[in-house]
């Protein structure tokens, strides 16, 4: 996964509001901040959905809970 991607999150996702309302739209990677060291937060990611800009969700998160329809070159 990379900026530029464009994924699309599962059908049924379940959680927050952010969660549920994402589910089943496709997005596009904007931005990848992977963790800097072994012991720190997680990486996390930025994308553009539904015309919105969502930051500081979970990289692993995203990954596990969307599919590639076209992955930048």
């Amino acid at each position: 996964m990379k900026p530029g991607d464009l994924r699309r999150f599962k059908d049924g996702l379940r959680g927050s509001g952010s969660t549920e309302r994402v589910s089943g739209q496709p997005f596009v990677v904007i931005n990848i901040h992977p963790h800097l060291h072994e012991h720190s937060t997680p990486g996390r990611t930025d994308f553009l959905v539904g015309g919105r800009i969502e930051a500081g969700w979970s990289l692993r998160w995203v990954k596990d809970n969307s599919e590639a329809l076209n992955e930048a070159g």
